[in-house]
């Protein structure tokens, strides 16, 4: 698909370096994607356009998060989900996020609370979203914006990373088998099952630890067994749901390719998952499907106590959780130090 520049914004001078301490400046560009448009986000100003670089592009995780929040206190203008570690990269990277489709591409910072509170306002998932909020739709939405930047004088096509969390896991990884452009590819808090096997997944775990416990699982299978069966009757519907997500999108993101979508790649590849994360165990066999066919490009990187946020989880004597302490910036390093080592 071609593409052409159709406008950029410069977020520069008092309106931004006045609002962020941290010094943060970005640049966001506008360009057309089929009969939309789309936006996204490179962090640095207007003079690191003037340096060549490789390309990192960080694919965030699921809901209709905004990609800048604004405190109305002080102004201060925020990038929400990109990683510190993986900010502090703007040196040797051209970072860039893509916005969700049919949201702003700014908030102010209260309607994150309002989206975790558990009632998040309907407006918050608008028709626009949940009609562009399935796994196709991301990726040749990704895919889009790496034809034009790679274009770009700026842009090292040597070397392009896509990273990507927890729905960004599954973006990544369909990217990277679609996109022969991309050179390395690091994916963590997800899993090769698909989302609505995770979920039954963790819902059986739920049960292990006494008699009443599993009754209670095998219930939550079943429920979950017969909600899939109506996903898939009706697969394309988008219209669904008012919060949440559509048929069409659990059904996109429950597909079974992601095992042959890895082990058909030659890049290097990092996984990363904690193991209190339920739903990202069955990463534990990607070693055996790799193994299996003779390669060695994959490292798989597993954190204990770790759980689906990167927090560490710890626990009393019976077992039970005490504590969640954010952990994530670890992990983080910890894949950019294997990037500068691949």
């Amino acid at each position: 698909m071609k593409t052409r520049l159709l406008v950029v914004f410069w977020l520069l001078a008092t309106e931004l370096v006045n609002a962020q301490q941290t010094s943060h400046q970005l640049i966001t560009f506008s360009i057309p994607f089929g009969a939309d448009t789309t936006q996204f986000v490179l962090v640095g100003d207007r003079h690191q356009l003037t340096n060549k670089k490789p390309i990192l592009i960080f694919r965030q995780g699921s809901l209709p998060i905004p990609l800048l929040t604004r405190n109305p206190k002080n102004q201060q203008i925020s990038l929400t989900e990109l990683p510190a570690p993986v900010y502090d990269y703007r040196h040797k990277y051209h970072i860039l996020m893509i916005a969700k489709p049919g949201i702003p591409l700014q908030v102010e910072d209260t309607y994150l609370d309002t989206l975790f509170s558990g009632k998040p306002a309907l407006a918050m998932f608008p028709r626009a979203y949940h009609a562009r909020n399935y796994l196709e739709y991301y990726v040749d939405q990704t895919n889009a914006v790496l034809t034009y930047v790679l274009k770009q004088p700026w842009a090292d096509a040597r070397r392009v990373v896509i990273v990507g969390g927890s729905e960004g896991y599954q973006v990544s990884l369909k990217t990277a088998y679609t996109n022969k452009q991309i050179t390395h590819l690091i994916a963590y808090s997800g899993n090769v099952e698909g989302r609505q096997q995770a979920q039954i997944r963790e819902a059986r775990a739920s049960g292990i630890g006494s008699p009443l416990q599993q009754a209670q699982a095998q219930q939550l299978v079943e429920r979950l067994q017969k909600d899939w069966l109506a996903v898939c009757r009706d697969s394309l519907n988008t219209t669904n749901a008012t919060v949440g997500d559509s048929n069409r999108s659990i059904y996109s993101f429950s597909h079974t390719n992601n095992v042959h979508y890895l082990t058909s790649l030659h890049i290097p590849i990092c996984i990363v998952s904690g193991t209190a994360d339920v739903r990202a165990h069955s990463n534990d066999v990607l070693p055996l499907e790799f193994a299996r066919r003779g390669k060695t490009n994959l490292t798989l990187k597993t954190y204990v106590d770790l759980d689906h946020s990167l927090r560490h989880i710890s626990y009393d004597s019976g077992g039970q959780v005490v504590g969640k302490v954010y952990d994530g910036n670890r992990v983080h390093c910890d894949y950019l130090e294997w990037l500068d080592s691949h």
